[in-house]
């Protein structure tokens, strides 16, 4: 398994920042770099209004890790991705595999 975690990821935290007229902004702050092993997923649809465009998905396979949260993002190769699912590879939780989506921006 060590020398399949080849890909360095960096999750990225969210950070709130309220404004004054009772709404917030969400910014993303560099996190931890870690190693991964990451594998592209068939491309899901998104529709828009009258566009349609195809989001990347990725798997990425690290160490197990307690503070990742869904909805939280990592960085790979240059784009993006939000965490939309996660699961312990095995019932001793040694691995962890997030599922994650292209952000577009």
């Amino acid at each position: 398994m060590i020398g399949a975690l080849r890909h360095k990821i960096e999750l990225l935290t969210p950070s709130r920042d309220d404004d004054e007229a009772g709404g917030a902004s969400v910014s993303w702050l560099p996190g931890p770099d870690t190693w991964a092993r990451v594998e592209r997923l068939t491309s899901t649809r998104d529709i828009s209004g009258d566009r349609e465009r195809r989001l990347k998905r990725i798997a990425a396979t690290m160490r197990y890790r307690t503070d990742i949260v869904l909805g939280w993002r990592l960085r790979f190769d240059n784009s993006e991705y939000e965490v939309v699912s996660m699961e312990s590879d095995d019932s001793r939780d040694r691995r962890l595999t997030l599922v994650c989506e292209e952000v577009l921006s």
